[in-house]
């Protein structure tokens, strides 16, 4: 276990919320100034942390980062990016974190140091702002190394769950008097600071914070007009009107939703808001009881290390977790929640209000009526990798049960409050039978078995290689200029021995000759180092390994396609291929019926592949389609023949579902 030759460095930088305005900032400089005092190189400055944050990038020159990211995921990509560049690019000899905690605070301590030491074991230098960490180190003191550090991440693993406990307590508290515990204002709210005596002092905009002794904030009524239609919304649901109706009229009337103008994340894209209104909009301004003056704290738990609890922050319990382990939303009950006035007037009837309830339906319930969760691979296995594209739509197609049959819908459509995109959806056992049949078709077109085994052969091999040779060649230039310069000089004072008389002169024409000699076999080590292959990285596959897997999995197509239980084999194949399904859907007609019908499809290999970017029109910094669809004609397929429409089912119900 040696180091690598000092060359370059890599910076991770992580901040857990964006309120931390000057952290990535002071890493990065901390950072450029360790690098600078080990003469090793390094390139970013803050207008690359700007640009990463403005375009939400997880990479940019030496600088990795996580923004407003919990260091408890040890899945964020800018880290797996981090890690992957450092163990796997030979120029990199150091990598800089300005603390342990930036690297994680993870609750599996084991995880976390097998990262960290395949990084040290594989050459690389850990460099934090109060140690450094050596391969030599790692090797000589491997025992009071894993311990440290073993001991350190516990530490750093145990402040997130102490903070949760400070943060439950502290909102309790403020909710028992009224106060905001965080978040944007409701519908037709606004955040506003009050002094100790609950005098108002001034408006607040989202996300401004102010600091001053004795000052909270509330939210108070604001925005009368909003205010007049969100208890217009309770006159129609005493009425009878079902949320879905409320919804469809509001956006008739062209009334902007409560989040309209805002961005969000969904599958890695940021979109805008449509700014339309959604049941479930509705449905949660119906629940809450602030239009009443009645401020509700705890209606929802969403925590990942402590969550509200009857008697104060609870750890979460077996209930809490999704079966992958990440934390889940749950809806707490009547008893967990606490509740108390906002401090702002009650603008509609709290026995009225009350009486609305008993209309409501619980959260949980409306999700087990809904049916199970929409990503569940083992009845959606081709979840979030279904785009429509009818009309630059490029959403996200959800999976729906729709009686006894499990479809993928339009998630614009649904979102939208069924006003925008059309109702476009395509049952979920019919599309997974026409990817393995085209998949199959395309292995036949492609030359057979063989030939598909010999390409992907040719590309592993390949990217094993571009990996292995990554952003070498610069740093192999540099070193052989410097060694074709001391050849030169060698050689010049090789011809000055042979004709020096001086003695004196002589010797110290040797002399320097002997260094030169020093230092050009130094410098033939370091490029033979370098030039060196990779150590292979801890549990990799050979590219002929992974190109079998895949093969395996190739050849168990059609038999896949026929057996019922296979589904997390199938997504399996389609997370390991990049494999991304867009459909295109039109107007037809059933009858006397109009029905929406499935037009073409296209099979991409990669997400940045298909037609259109994920979340279409509403992405934000769309491309044209035309430059999208030059860039990626090699990597999209028509889906074959097998992809044209099905026949249609007769007796289905009366909404134009079929494709």
């Amino acid at each position: 276990m040696k180091s690598r030759t000092k060359n370059r460095g890599l910076l991770y930088v992580r901040r857990s919320d964006d309120g931390q305005e000057a952290s990535l900032s002071q890493q990065l400089e901390w950072a450029k100034s360790a690098a600078q005092k080990l003469g090793v190189s390094f390139q970013g400055t803050n207008a690359d942390i700007e640009q990463m944050q403005r375009d939400d990038l997880n990479h940019c020159a030496d600088i990795f980062m996580d923004d407003a990211v919990s260091g408890g995921d040890l899945t964020r990509p800018g880290f797996q990016a981090f890690l992957a560049a450092a163990i796997e690019d030979r120029s990199v000899s150091h990598v800089f974190a300005f603390k342990r905690d930036r690297l994680g605070r993870p609750q599996s301590l084991l995880q976390m140091m097998s990262f960290e030491q395949q990084v040290i074991s594989s050459g690389v230098t850990l460099v934090t702002h109060d140690r450094t960490y050596s391969p030599e180190e790692l090797k000589d003191n491997e025992m009071s190394y894993l311990i440290g550090g073993l001991i350190e991440y516990q530490e750093h693993g145990r402040f997130s769950p102490r903070l949760g406990d400070r943060i439950v307590f502290v909102q309790q508290s403020m909710a028992a008097k009224g106060l905001s515990t965080g978040g944007r204002a409701p519908y037709g709210f606004r955040r506003a600071l009050v002094d100790q005596n609950n005098s108002f002092v001034q408006w607040l905009a989202d996300g401004e914070n102010i600091r001053r002794a004795g000052h909270h904030v509330r939210f108070l009524p604001h925005d009368e007009e909003k205010l007049a239609i969100w208890c217009t919304i309770l006159e129609w649901r005493e009425n009878g009107i079902s949320y879905k109706k409320i919804a469809a009229k509001l956006n008739q009337m062209g009334i902007p939703s409560p989040n309209a103008g805002h961005t969000r994340r969904d599958h890695g894209s940021k979109y805008h808001v449509p700014g339309k209104w959604h049941p479930n909009t509705v449905r949660d301004l119906c629940a809450n009881p602030i239009i009443t003056g009645i401020k509700e704290y705890g209606r929802r738990s969403e925590g990942r290390y402590r969550r509200v609890g009857a008697d104060g922050p609870r750890e979460l319990e077996e209930h809490d977790l999704r079966p992958d382990g990440q934390p889940k939303l749950l809806e707490n009950p009547e008893e967990v929640r606490i509740k108390a006035a906002s401090g702002g007037e009650a603008l509609f009837d709290a026995a009225r209000w009350q009486q609305l309830q008993k209309k409501q339906t619980s959260l949980s319930e409306v999700r087990r009526n809904n049916g199970r969760r929409s990503t569940n691979p083992d009845r959606y296995p081709l979840a979030t990798r279904v785009i429509d594209l009818t009309e630059n739509c490029g959403s996200v197609m959800h999976g729906t049960p729709y009686g006894k049959k499990l479809k993928y819908v339009c998630g614009r459509y649904s979102n939208s409050g069924y006003t925008e995109c059309h109702h476009n959806t395509v049952e979920t056992r019919q599309l997974t039978s026409m990817l393995i049949k085209a998949l199959v078709e395309l292995v036949d077109k492609a030359g057979g078995r063989e030939a598909i085994r010999a390409r992907l052969l040719e590309r592993a091999r390949a990217a094993a290689t571009e990996q292995a040779t990554a952003e070498e060649p610069l740093a192999l230039r540099h070193l052989q200029k410097q060694l074709d310069a001391l050849e030169e000089n060698i050689a010049t004072a090789q011809r000055r021995m042979t004709t020096e008389q001086d003695d004196n002169r002589y010797q110290a024409i040797a002399k320097t000759f002997d260094s030169l000699i020093d230092e050009k076999t130094t410098l033939t080590k370091q490029i033979t180092e370098l030039a060196a292959p990779p150590q292979p990285a801890v549990d990799a596959l050979s590219p002929e390994s992974q190109v079998d897997e895949l093969m395996a999995m190739l050849d168990s197509l059609e038999n896949l396609a026929e057996t019922p239980d296979a589904n997390q084999q199938i997504r399996d194949l389609v997370l390991r291929l990049g494999i991304y399904i867009g459909l295109d859907f039109e107007e037809g007609r059933w009858g006397k019926r109009k029905v929406r019908k499935l037009r073409r499809g296209v099979i991409a290999f990669g997400k940045d592949n298909l037609p259109i970017p994920i979340h279409g029109r509403n992405c934000t910094g769309l491309e044209t389609n035309a430059a999208r669809e030059t860039s990626s004609r090699k990597n999209i397929h028509s889906a074959p023949a097998c992809c044209r429409e099905p026949a249609a089912e007769h007796g289905s119900n009366s909404r134009g579902d079929r494709i």
